[in-house]
């Protein structure tokens, strides 16, 4: 058999078989409804859904203006009417195209000049730096002959003898 703790025993009516779980003297009017959400459950869930709602609303306004009524038009060619009419360009003949294309067929000759320019300074200064390359490494080279050559007389120039100081004598001492 299960034994409860004293605080969650239901106690015996005299009188009667009831039993019933204690309760505090606050919660003696008040009527808890069974299967229902509390009051503050459900408008958090009512605000949930109003701002999905005009999430989703202010997402559609955005993509409406973001493609304009091409989109709508294609997809839904009775809804149509309501995207703003686009205005048809002014035609353009093959006179007025060249010109507008002239100057920009200067610019693009420009700058083809300027990068082979460019290219030019960039194979120059690869030429400079192997140049540069062959100097260093024929000062290393020319380093390292001096030190061989230095090495090679070392042994032939005389030691100087170690002559160790003089001891003051003791009759300057005294």
């Amino acid at each position: 058999m299960l034994t409860l703790p004293s605080a969650l025993r239901p106690i015996k009516f005299i009188g009667g078989d009831q039993a019933a779980f204690p309760r505090s003297q606050g919660f003696k009017h008040t009527q808890v409804a069974g299967g229902r959400p509390s009051i503050t459950r459900r408008i958090i869930r009512t605000l949930g859904r109003f701002c999905v709602a005009v999430l989703i609303g202010v997402g559609a306004t955005l993509a409406w203006q973001s493609y304009g009524g091409e989109m709508v038009r294609a997809w839904a060619p009775s809804l149509g009417w309501l995207a703003p009419a686009s205005p048809p360009g002014p035609a353009v003949t093959s006179t007025e195209l060249q010109q507008q294309l002239k100057p920009m067929a200067i610019d693009l000759a420009l700058v083809r000049r300027s990068e082979e320019q460019l290219a030019a300074n960039q194979d120059q200064l690869a030429r400079k730096q192997d140049q540069m390359t062959q100097a260093f490494a024929t000062l290393q080279a020319a380093e390292q002959d001096i030190k061989q050559s230095i090495l090679a007389l070392a042994p032939l120039a005389p030691k100087a003898a170690h002559v160790p100081p003089s001891k003051p004598s003791q009759a300057a001492a005294q």
